[in-house]
């Protein structure tokens, strides 16, 4: 199955064929709930691929996904969210998919999902790009800011309402959708980050190499960033993340090491250690487990500018087991 469409500007402007709009889905440690989910994304006709970080691969869960026409991967959390995704799309575009949507376990997608994102892709045509829905944060009950970005300087993007596709710099990867031709032209995740910022590293390389993103005003993706609280100090309102040490520790390194390799012809790349800064506030007023989180945080600061990456137990074998992480 696929869909014809024209491509826009091209010399001989000739029928540009499009498989279906794929699903990729990141598991750990799934529960019954996230399976009922699964089951509900089968059910809307995308080629769903399952790729599992857990620990060990489920027999049960494979079956289960099998019997509904879907795919199951184990990848035992080799090279952490990023090495999911690589895995995972790598196999969808082997099997002729021209897009993939990526999903987390907890994304909860509307049921005009799909059918708006394939309109998407088609507008655009044989083009490298990736697309991406507003996100609304559950947890604060607003919408995350959409940017757009030069590499130096950073605007916020205002939505009219019926709004089309807005071209922005930076998007979640959760409930993006990237084609085929975007990841051929970047290039694989890095895994070397594991988890936390692999998503902004690649919006970073997209700014470099000249990949547009966008974001699809029509479609919204329900989601939850950490724990967040609210906090009142004086007239000021702040949020607390309430994040674990071990993704404190993630957060600052992945920031740092993003600070020096991309600052020299990126500025805006010093956001992401704004942001530590900003955390490490949130820690030492409003969250507990004060001491842990604030030495994790040194500990991937260090590390960030030393570009010691990898998966904390290997990084930091003392402070994952002093964590209880592993």
């Amino acid at each position: 199955m696929s869909q014809t469409i024209s491509s826009p500007g091209a010399a001989a402007s000739a029928a540009y064929t499009v498989p279906l709009l794929g699903a990729l889905v990141v598991l750990y440690r799934p529960t019954s709930e996230h399976l009922t989910h699964l089951l509900e994304l089968c059910v809307q006709g995308a080629p769903l691929l399952v790729v599992d970080n857990s620990p060990a691969a489920s027999r049960t869960l494979a079956d289960a996904l099998n019997a509904h026409g879907a795919e199951y991967l184990c990848n035992a959390n080799r090279g952490g969210i990023a090495g999911a995704y690589n895995r995972g799309l790598a196999r969808m575009f082997e099997r002729g998919l021209g897009a993939v949507a990526l999903l987390d376990q907890d994304s909860q997608v509307s049921t005009d999902y799909f059918r708006l994102m394939l309109e998407s892709c088609k507008a655009l045509g044989p083009r490298a790009f990736a697309i991406g829905p507003r996100i609304y944060d559950e947890n604060v009950r607003h919408f995350l800011p959409q940017m757009v970005s030069n590499g130096f300087s950073i605007r916020t993007l205002v939505f009219e309402p019926d709004a089309s596709l807005q071209p922005c710099s930076f998007l979640l990867s959760s409930g993006c959708v990237i084609s085929r031709l975007a990841y051929e032209r970047l290039g694989a995740f890095a895994e070397a980050l594991f988890i936390d910022h692999v998503d902004t590293e690649y919006s970073l390389r997209a700014l470099l190499c000249g990949v547009q993103f966008y974001v699809e005003p029509r479609l919204t993706l329900l989601h939850r960033i950490g724990h967040k609280r609210q906090h009142r100090l004086g007239p000021v309102r702040i949020t607390s993340m309430n994040h674990p040490a071990f993704r404190r520790y993630y957060m600052a390194r992945n920031g740092m090491h993003l600070c020096v390799q991309y600052v020299p012809s990126l500025p805006v790349a010093l956001v992401p250690n704004f942001i530590t800064l900003l955390q490490v506030f949130q820690v030492l007023l409003f969250e507990s487990g004060k001491l842990a989180k604030l030495s994790s945080i040194g500990c991937g600061i260090l590390d960030g500018l030393l570009g010691r990456l990898g998966p904390l137990e290997t990084a930091r074998p003392r402070l994952a087991a002093r964590l209880g992480h592993g």
